[in-house]
Parts: C-alpha cells; structure tokens; sequence
C-alpha cells in the first residue's frame, strides 16, 4: 500500500471510528491496517490514534491531519475519477443526498432510468431533510429545493418547484369566506417546519405579491403528511405541486385561491466543485435536469 493508500485509510478509520469497518471497506484484513496505521505513524513520527479494546479516538495530531488531509484526498479523488473517466463508460459508486419526501416521491425514477442506462454505476442514496455537509459527509452531490445559502458549492438549477393551496372538500363546506391570502388568518392551516418560513405563505396576482400570516392546531414536517392532513380535513396546506397533484386528481383535496399563485421555489442540484468532476456525477446531473423538464 503506497502513502496515498495508506492516508486514505487513516481518513476512513477516523471515520467509521473502527479498523474493522475501516479494513473492510478497503478490501483488506484489520491486521493489515493496523500495520499500515503503524507505519503512517512511525513515518510522521506521531501518534494519530488511540486505541482500545472497543474504540478507536483521533488525537490532537490526528484531528490537525484529518482537517489538513480531508480537502486533498477530495482533491485527489476527483482527479484521479477525472481522468479515469475521460475514455470509459461511466462507473463506480455516486453518493446523492435528498430531501426524505422528494426523494422518494419523484427522485427514484430517474435514478432508476440512470442506472438502467449506465449499468456499471452504482447509487447510494440517504434520504434526509437535514442539511448535510457534502465534503465532510463524503456525498458526490445532493438534490435540494428552496433558496440556497452562500457556500463554495457549485448549483445547478434544474426546474422550478410551484407550490399549491389545497384543502379538502369537507374543510371548505363549513370554513369561513376564503378570496384572497388575508383571509387565511380565519381558517385552519397546516403548519409544515421544513419549510424556511413555515408562518409565512407568500402569494402573486397579477405582478402584486401578498404575504400571509397563518396559524393553526396541527404542525408537522414534511409535504407528504400536510398533503395528507388536507385530506383528511384539517385544515389548508401549501405543499410543492409534486407532493399533491395525486391527491387533487383523485379529487380528495382541491385548489384553493386559484387566482393567487404561492411563491415557488426552485430545485437545484448541488455538488463541491466541477473542476475535477467525475464523469458519473455530470451525467447524472444533467439526466436530472432533462427529467425535470422547468417544472417539477
């Protein structure tokens, strides 16, 4: 094992905090990598793990090398699958992070169409409403909705993300008078905490926007259950388009305002840099953008 190799293995012990897991993941035994630790350490001439009968701990001169090593190893990666990729068909493992209701809902299928069509590649996909780290969490690229803060990340945008005011039928027959956002602050309404302002929908007429202030007794997270809350009469949700078009077409919830659009939001494709970008990761994010279409 050369002295890349054996930086590469310190960085997945650190990781996975086991020689084990660590050996494992490396195709080798755990006595093999424990050798090759010991000889990283002896070559530095520094302690970066302690070890015990059932943990594995950075030390201090561990945690300065991991934080030093993590962007290089990054780094060399991509460059290595750069080059790699240049006369091969795409291949090997592409990590993708999602958010837990997209994902499921209307991610699956074009992922399902990729790897039919590139059938070398390999896709692990975490499905999370957290927002992951894509460098430290070792993720190729992470789909996500919404206005993106200011990062080094590289965005794409992929199709734009309406949202839709719905309730049941049965809701409607005995709510009060609903013409225009103000009169939200007299119903029911669905409160979803993933979005970024969940006591604030904003809605467009004609060039004018609106803002509302809601309120109501049932809070969740996720645009699935406010879909399905609508449903069951609850009161009146604004989930993405996506997540309600099913239950609309079966008639169990039904648009309301129809002449005030809600804010949309937009769909991007989010990874740590094009510059040494795997071949698989191109493609992928550029089938996502033509399976997107502009609207999602």
């Amino acid at each position: 094992m050369d002295r890349i190799d054996a930086l590469r293995l310190f960085a997945t012990v650190a990781e996975l905090g086991s020689f084990t897991k660590a050996a494992e993941r490396e195709g080798i035994t755990p006595g093999a990598a424990s050798k090759q630790i010991t000889a990283l350490e002896s070559r530095l001439q520094a302690r970066l793990l302690e070890r015990t009968t059932r943990s594995v701990r950075l030390t201090d001169a561990g945690e300065a090398l991991l934080d030093r090593l993590k962007p290089w190893l990054s780094e060399y990666e991509s460059l290595e699958n750069g080059l790699a990729d240049d006369n091969a068909a795409p291949a090997g493992l592409l990590r993708i992070s999602a958010p837990v209701d997209f994902g499921a809902r209307r991610l699956i299928g074009p992922v399902s169409e990729f790897m039919k069509k590139w059938p070398e590649v390999e896709v692990r996909l975490s499905l999370s409403d957290r927002m992951i780290d894509l460098v430290d969490e070792g993720f190729d690229l992470a789909v996500r909705m919404g206005n993106l803060p200011d990062s080094t990340l590289i965005a794409k945008r992929l199709a734009r993300a309406c949202l839709v005011a719905i309730a049941s039928p049965e809701y409607l027959e005995n709510a009060p008078p609903l013409t225009g956002p103000a009169d939200l602050a007299n119903h029911d309404c669905i409160i979803d905490r993933n979005k970024p302002t969940p006591l604030s929908w904003k809605f467009t007429r004609d060039g004018e926007s609106e803002e509302a202030r809601i309120n109501g007794r049932l809070t969740l997270n996720g645009a699935t259950a406010a879909v399905e809350a609508a449903a069951a009469g609850m009161g009146i949700a604004c989930p993405p388009y996506w997540a309600a078009r099913e239950a609309l077409d079966e008639g169990r919830v039904v648009k309301v305002l129809p002449f005030w659009e809600p804010d949309h939001r937009d769909l991007w494709a989010v990874y740590p840099s094009n510059r040494y970008l795997a071949q698989r990761v191109r493609l992928f994010v550029d089938h996502l953008a033509a399976s997107f279409s502009d609207q999602v």
